[in-house]
């Protein structure tokens, strides 16, 4: 198996692990850490294609007071997904790691190794295959500083809810199927964002306790809303994602179009009665409708006071695409607004011309992967213009996309071009192309890609043995 840049997948690799002693935690963790250090100007060194990081989705963390030129490391995805039991002293170890750090076979902890892995920090923790939590564990992980994830524990006391509410960073309780009052008024409390996606229903006084949440609200178990769940939620301000809820009355969209904040409704069946309530919604709006979405109906979406994400539209025609043009600003402001429609894959250049006129804010089109010359030549006329779709460019395609001059162009997500093209883009200060092509100070790496793959192996076989030892024991 191969990661990006032809790298070796570490996942495969670190998944031969299934058991480990505290010398071979440490070993691993260690493996893992990859420094940066900075360069003569100061400046950080890294390398985007350096096999760890690259592999492993590594991004950079930079560190206060650090000693010795360096200041920082990457954070790195540790997959020990297969580990199938954790000792306190080997918790200890694995919490050293910064990074994301995955223990996804782990079906049950004690409340020992819960306290050390609290103190796990710099990445998230994925215990998913946790079947409960109790209220000593859950107080433990809520002091963790980074996501959390439990896939799998279908209920909490309001006792374990009230620890996790310590939590301040995203909060996963996918597996979790019912609530009662008392817990959804513990989590309430939870300051970063909560995932409640195992929840198929909701009572009215649940729904209006977890309307408090400070943070972003996912609720993406409900396929339909009642109407006291409707009317609690209305009452929320805030991020709340439904974005499995498939149908509503016309009377419920205009209660639920009171709410204050982003709304994600990405499944929902947009009648023309629900297009007109939900067009007088306030905050950013998300929801999918089809390539043959009536022009009055797009209308009364596109018309609402907020940024608007249309998923859904593949290909736009000229009747269409003047509709998303003539988006209004927020209150009659220009560029406080925005038109996402990043399931696009296609644009003809007329098309391309009408949407340029967009002067609401942001026009996001991030599902075009390549672009012909004459659509790049309209489309560079758009002042805040996002094309994170776009994959290559030719240097003829490179040479107009550089001639914008509005306030941002980013084309971040951009893997081929050549040298020239990419010099003619780094020209324009205005143009975003991502660490990618940052290449000012990176220093190459020469770590010995192969000698890590041996000690991943060396580990797990080790483990391996113990395995055996301990079978025979029994």
């Amino acid at each position: 198996m191969s990661g990006p840049s032809g790298n070796p997948s570490f996942r495969a690799e670190t998944s031969r692990i299934r058991h480990l002693d505290a010398a071979g935690a440490r070993a691993i963790v260690d493996a893992f850490r990859r420094l940066v250090v900075a360069a003569e100007d100061g400046e950080p060194t890294y390398d985007p294609d350096e096999p760890i990081a690259g592999a492993t989705h590594g991004w950079l963390r930079v560190a206060g007071g650090s000693a010795v030129g360096v200041v920082g490391h990457y954070q790195t995805h540790l997959y020990l997904h297969e580990v199938i039991r954790l000792s306190v002293a080997v918790a200890r170890e694995v919490a050293r790691h910064s990074g994301h750090l995955y223990l996804d076979r782990l079906t049950s902890i004690c409340d020992a190794v819960a306290a050390a892995l609290g103190e796990h920090r710099g990445g998230g923790l994925s215990l998913n295959n946790l079947r409960r939590l109790s209220a000593t564990a859950a107080c433990s992980l809520g002091r963790h500083g980074g996501e959390l994830s439990f896939g799998r524990v279908k209920r909490l006391s309001p006792a374990a809810a009230k620890g996790l509410a310590r939590h301040s960073h995203a909060l996963h309780l996918a597996g979790l199927e019912t609530l009662g009052p008392d817990v959804a008024e513990a989590l309430s409390r939870h300051r970063g964002d909560l995932f409640l996606d195992g929840l198929m229903r909701l009572t009215g006084r649940e729904a209006a306790r977890l309307a408090r949440h400070p943070g972003k609200l996912h609720l993406h178990g409900l396929r339909t809303l009642g109407g006291p769940v409707a009317e609690a939620l209305a009452g929320r301000e805030g991020y709340l994602c439904l974005q499995h809820v498939e149908s509503m009355t016309a009377s419920k969209a205009a209660v639920l179009a009171g709410h204050r904040g982003p709304l994600h409704l990405g499944s929902l069946d947009v009648t023309d009665a629900v297009a007109e309530c939900l067009g007088t919604h306030e905050g950013s709006l998300s929801v999918r409708v089809p390539n043959t979405i009536p022009v009055a109906r797009l209308k009364a979406l596109v018309h609402h006071g907020g940024p608007l994400s249309l998923g859904g539209l593949t290909a736009l025609g000229q009747p269409r695409a003047a509709v998303l043009a003539s988006q209004p600003g927020v209150r009659g402001h220009r560029g406080l607004s925005g038109l996402f429609v990043n399931s696009v894959t296609t644009l003809s250049a007329a098309v391309a011309a009408t949407l340029a006129t967009h002067t609401a804010g942001t026009l996001s089109l991030n599902g075009l992967t390549e672009i012909a010359p004459d659509v790049a030549r309209e489309l560079v006329r758009h002042p805040l213009l996002s094309l994170d779709g776009l994959t290559k460019v030719s240097d003829h395609v490179a040479a107009i996309l550089a001639t914008h001059s509005g306030a941002s162009l980013s084309v971040r997500r951009l893997e081929e071009a050549s040298p020239r093209a990419i010099s003619c883009l780094q020209e324009n200060p205005a143009i975003d192309l991502g660490r990618r092509w940052d290449t000012a100070g990176i220093r190459r790496s020469t770590y010995d890609t192969q000698r890590l793959i041996s000690t991943i192996a060396r580990i797990a076989e080790a483990g391996e043995a113990a395995l055996q030892r301990g079978r025979h024991r029994r």
